[in-house]
């Protein structure tokens, strides 16, 4: 089973940029435009759990204003 998953994000410049993540021999491979590297899967697990929290407190941030 291929778990691969890609889409494009927008830099603060806005620039667009390739985002991918997939599976690669119990390890995620992460690209971003041309900048790649390898992680665990509990790297990933923090890596998603630090973005949630702070697009969270930038939602927050917003409803104040």
């Amino acid at each position: 089973m291929e778990s691969k998953k890609s889409f494009y994000i927008s830099t603060s410049s806005g620039d667009q940029l390739l985002f991918e993540a997939e599976e690669h021999h119990g390890f995620i491979a992460v690209r971003v435009g041309t900048f790649q590297f390898e992680m665990d899967p509990d790297h990933a697990y923090d890596i998603v759990d630090a973005l949630t929290m702070v697009a969270n407190d930038i939602t927050s941030y917003c409803e104040e204003l």
